[in-house]
């Protein structure tokens, strides 16, 4: 009764032609059992009875499915109306150009938002699927938080077009939240409209997204990123099997044209150590293509060989991974600076001499900062260390979203620079801004997820011990400016050290080491904040040899108290020390008396004198470094 009167009052037309069928299904059924009841009440051995009871509960199951299963659809179709009539009405902010028409646009768009929020977050808990839930969730998220972001960008619009300002910047913003917004919405009425409970949501976006980024067929793409060559090909040179001769060696030479490919992205040296490694193994390849020439893989000299290119092949491995490590540490040492850099230089009064050009050049650097962090940061999904294909495929998507919010804050920061004292403009670049933030610090938590802590520690600890003794070069020198420019890359990569430390302290369940790394850490920040102040009185007074003392002292212990955080996660993740062989036997010589042993701790204290803490409250690591870099550019232009 309650399916019949279901049918009857709802819109839903597909529901009205398929619930009579499910319920004359469940009717038949009902009546078969009954019947069969009936007969096995009289004749409890009757066979056609039996059957007539397996044939009615089987009916009714499949008619009960029947009529939930059109129940569901039938939700789902109109959960897809509402998010189908959202993103039909978007469409509308295209035609706004006053601040009547914005106001009346999200007093009749905000309805349809809050009833789809609602549906989704109804739907996402009914779902068996943890995957396709989180996914609706995500993008209903994502066009609530864009929601706010539209509003900017036409009120930005409104604004200039009634001032009679140039509007190409906030045409093509607001055109890019809609575009976004819109994708969201269709992503949500695909999922919605998914019948498999498997994954293949995920792996069917992984594929396009690998298409996407690297111009290759997913397939191809996702065996180049999941199939480690160097396992493969290592395999292949231990059996040294003629039979797979041709196969492994193609897989090599697939190997080195790969590194040959990564090796551009790399600096000069590690590019040229790279392509060196690259020449000896094609050099050895060779010879090994003659070997299988003559049939003489399967021999001792051909297994030789074997081992001699699985060597090399480790240490080309080793070398890459190092390479990209440094990369990291690089374009991931301040990853919001030059985005707030450029925000800065749009929000310079308009008094400042040369404000334009100083603009142009911190928006040259935020888009070189942002196409190297998020090249860094794809090499790390290609290189083949990351085991797990989410949190390669998160990586890619985080790349994709930075790259696309670059030329959007550009946009929105020139608008700010073009019109200073309009508060819209302002408001949206800050928008925009914090947006990017957030997301290039989310590439850079999954950057350092899928990086070696150890190695990253001790490429950074290489590159603060040259940047001090730098620094302390150019202060002998008298050159305040390069010093404190120095000195604040020391404050950022110190930084960096710490969030590694601060990492390696949240995933570890072992109270001791947990102890070590926050106390390692604790040093390490008590110890930039001086670095930073001495560095900046010096600065004042080039001239004064103690504060130079002062500096070059505080820059030594920052430099110590990085090695001591390294020293302290390289021990943790170090394997276990093979056991200690017993002592050799002696016999006993009576003649001569062995000196008294000196007691471990005792020792200790004489080898060792442990660093005094620093005093004073410190400064801020980031506050710091931005301190010293702003007064290095004071000075360059002769303010100080």
């Amino acid at each position: 009764q309650i399916g019949r009167q279901t049918a009857e009052t709802s819109d839903d037309e597909k529901l009205q032609e398929d619930m009579p069928r499910a319920l004359s299904l469940t009717e038949t059924a009902s009546k078969q059992l009954a019947e069969a009841a009936h007969s096995l009440k009289e004749n409890p051995s009757s066979v056609p009875a039996r059957k007539m009871l397996i044939t009615g509960a089987r009916g009714i199951l499949e008619g009960v499915s029947d009529l939930l299963l059109t129940f569901d659809e039938s939700e789902v179709r109109r959960i897809v109306a509402v998010c189908t009539s959202v993103l039909e009405y978007l469409s509308v902010s295209d035609v706004i150009e006053q601040m009547p028409d914005l106001a009346t646009f999200i007093q009749n768009l905000t309805p349809g938002l809050t009833g789809m929020s609602k549906l989704i977050d109804q739907r996402q808990k009914e779902l068996s699927n943890p995957v396709h839930a989180a996914k609706l969730l995500e993008h209903s998220d994502y066009v609530k938080k864009s929601v706010p972001m539209l509003i900017s960008a036409v009120k930005v619009f409104c604004s200039l077009k009634g001032a009679d300002r140039p509007t190409d910047d906030a045409v093509a913003s607001r055109k890019w939240v809609v575009e976004q917004m819109s994708d969201s919405l269709k992503e949500l009425i695909r999922i919605l409209q998914l019948t498999s409970s498997r994954d293949d949501i995920v792996q069917g976006d992984f594929e396009e997204m690998l298409a996407r980024m690297t111009g290759k067929e997913g397939k191809e793409a996702v065996e180049k990123y999941f199939r480690s060559n160097f396992q493969k090909a290592q395999a292949f040179l231990g059996r040294m099997d003629p039979a797979e001769a041709e196969a492994g060696i193609a897989l090599i030479q697939k190997t080195l044209a790969d590194a040959r490919t990564l090796a551009n992205d790399l600096e000069a040296a590690d590019r040229d150590e790279v392509l060196k490694q690259v020449s000896e193994l094609d050099r050895m390849m060779a010879e090994l293509e003659k070997l299988r020439a003559e049939g003489k893989l399967d021999t001792p000299e051909g297994r030789a060989l074997g081992k001699k290119i699985a060597a090399e092949l480790e240490k080309l491995e080793k070398i890459m991974q190092r390479a990209i490590v440094k990369r990291v540490a690089r374009d991931f040492a301040d990853p919001t600076g030059p985005a707030k850099q450029m925000a800065a230089a749009a929000l310079a009064d308009a008094s400042v001499a040369n404000r334009v050009e100083i603009f142009r050049a911190k928006a040259n650097q935020f888009r070189d900062h942002a196409e190297n962090a998020t090249r860094t940061a794809l090499q790390v999904a290609q290189s083949g260390g990351l085991a797990d294909e989410q949190a390669t495929m998160a990586i890619m998507v985080s790349s994709k979203k930075i790259q696309n919010l670059v030329p959007q804050l550009e946009g929105a920061s020139r608008m700010v620079l073009e019109n200073p004292n309009n508060e819209a403009a302002v408001e949206h670049m800050e928008m925009i801004k914090q947006e990017y933030c957030e997301e290039m610090n989310r590439l850079r938590e999954l950057v350092d997820q899928s990086t070696n802590s150890v190695e990253f520690l001790r490429v950074s600890e290489e590159s603060i011990a040259q940047e001090i003794e730098a620094a302390k070069a150019a202060a002998r020198a008298g050159d305040g400016k390069k010093a404190m420019a120095l000195t604040a890359m020391v404050a950022k990569r110190a930084k960096r050290v710490l969030d590694i430390a601060r990492a390696e302290a949240e995933n570890s369940e072992d109270p001791q080491f947990v102890e070590r790394v926050t106390t390692a850490a604790g040093h390490l920040a008590q110890s930039v904040g001086p670095m930073a102040a001495s560095c900046k009185q010096f600065a004042a007074n080039p001239k004064d040899t103690a504060l130079r003392e002062k500096f070059e002292a505080s820059a030594d212990k920052v430099s110590s108290a990085v090695t001591n955080v390294r020293t302290v996660v390289e021990e943790y993740h170090a394997p276990p020390r093979p056991p200690t062989p017993p002592p050799p036997v002696v016999e006993e010589t009576p003649e001569e008396t062995l000196p008294e042993p000196i007691e471990e701790e005792e020792a200790m204290c004489e080898l060792i004198a442990l660093p005094e803490e620093s005093s004073g409250p410190a400064l801020p690591i980031l506050e710091a470094a931005r301190d010293l870099h702003e007064e290095a550019t004071k000075i360059g232009r002769g303010h100080v």
